[in-house]
């Protein structure tokens, strides 16, 4: 240990190579530093043990000398004390015999007052027990008279029991018999609604598919006046009469709903006499029915549009806009009936159905993408939310490990537990 030095490790050096002063504590390594101070710590330890069996044996030889001088002062001390001790023990069994008097008077006094405390609690003891005594009788009293009223009650319960019981099994047989034919009428009722439903059935899904086409004319086209024809009159469903932002009459276009089976050869007639009884410009038929040797969704038969129902909107479109630039061309080529004959030619022919029909079908392509789009991007939202959902579980759990593993050294993590994340 001799030949070891102590240093300040804040003490700045100089490198003999760069030049640059630096602290020696980053000169040396951490287990160096940290065994050179053990190494110190113990030394030091050592030192102070020696330096205290040192000190303790001085302090011992000089309390030894001051005891020796202090016990010859005591001695001289001693003998004038004697001769004052026997004044003092004269005294002193003079006091004893005046305070032992004196106790002796006090303690008489505390013994009659403790005894007029005794006798005062002894008579508030018998009060107390005399009453809690009177409380026991009258406690058992009503447990008796409890015990009677349930006793009584429980008889009242048995004969009304028993009453109800009779008149229960009197009207048992009646009611039973009531039931019964009840439920024979009840039946009887099921199998005529039944009957009556099967036979309105076929009305009604094409009472269903005329509410949609209204419904879908008046929400995509506000300002058409969109007339449906009451149950039992005669005429088509749905009159559509096509207006411009301006209020402007372009024609009127008749629709009629049918929800069948098979295709029935009167449909086409019957809705070309509503046609010609308004005055319409053009008649279409959506059905879910279409004769035997057509295949195509939708087309012009025998004057009449055919179209089925999901191509409905598509065309409706498309008629309008037909009705619209007729309009404008009236505008401007006022009784010009060679025109007029041209367009309803063009109207009527195939090439025009074809464009029609084009349209149409991108509309229905468009609406597939879109719907595609939508289940796409909704199992990606779900997958998403499945993957924050078992983030936020983990961070969770992980912050809750944490804290029971440091107690309460991490206090910062509680915050984590509150926030809100979405399920």
């Amino acid at each position: 240990m001799a030949d070891k030095i102590i240093l300040d490790p804040q003490e700045h050096i100089t490198c003999p190579h760069c030049e640059q002063q630096f602290a020696l504590r980053d000169a040396l390594t951490h287990q160096l530093i940290d065994r050179y101070e053990d190494e110190y710590a113990t030394m030091l330890a050592k030192e102070r043990e020696a330096l205290e069996q040192r000190i303790g044996k001085e302090q011992a030889r000089k309390q030894t000398r001051e005891f020796e001088a202090k016990l010859a002062e005591l001695r001289g001390q001693l003998e004038d004390s004697q001769v004052q001790a026997s004044s003092a023990k004269k005294q002193l069994e003079a006091a004893k015999l005046k305070a032992a008097e004196q106790v002796r008077i006090e303690a008489q006094h505390e013994a009659k007052a403790l005894q007029d405390e005794l006798a005062e609690k002894d008579k508030k003891l018998a009060e107390f027990r005399e009453a809690e005594l009177t409380l026991r009788k009258q406690q058992k009293q009503l447990e008796e008279k409890q015990a009677d009223m349930a006793l009584e009650l429980e008889r009242k319960l048995s004969a009304e029991k028993s009453t109800i019981e009779n008149k229960v099994r009197d009207s048992f047989a009646l009611r039973e018999a009531e039931l019964k034919k009840k439920i024979a009428d009840a039946q009887k009722s099921n199998e005529e609604l039944t009957r009556k439903l099967e036979q309105g059935s076929q009305q009604l899904q094409g009472e269903v598919l005329e509410l949609e086409i209204e419904s879908m004319l008046r929400q995509s086209y506000p300002f058409d006046e969109i007339k449906e024809v009451k149950k039992g009159a005669r005429g088509a469903d749905v009159i559509q009469s096509v207006h411009l932002r301006s209020g402007t009459a372009c024609g009127m276009i008749v629709w009629e709903t049918k929800r069948a089976e098979n295709w029935s050869g009167s449909w086409v007639p019957k809705l070309k006499e509503d046609q010609q009884a308004v005055g319409a410009d053009i008649a279409v038929l959506v059905s879910t029915a279409f004769p035997a040797d057509i295949n195509e969704p939708m087309l012009v038969h025998d004057g009449v549009w055919l179209v089925k129902p999901e191509l409905a909107k598509g065309l409706s479109e498309a008629l309008r806009t037909v009705l619209i630039e007729a309009q404008r061309q009236r505008t401007v080529s006022v009784g010009k009936n060679e025109q007029m004959e041209a367009l309803f030619d063009y109207i009527c022919s195939n090439q025009f159905a074809q464009r029609v029909r084009s349209v149409v079908e991108g509309y229905e392509e468009m609406h597939s993408d879109l719907d595609k789009e939508k289940r796409a991007m909704q199992r990606l939202w779900k997958k998403r939310e499945g993957q924050i959902g078992r983030i936020s579980n983990q961070m969770i759990s992980l912050c809750g490990e944490l804290q029971g593993i440091s107690a309460s050294s991490l206090p910062h993590l509680d915050s984590i537990a509150v926030l809100e994340f979405e399920e």
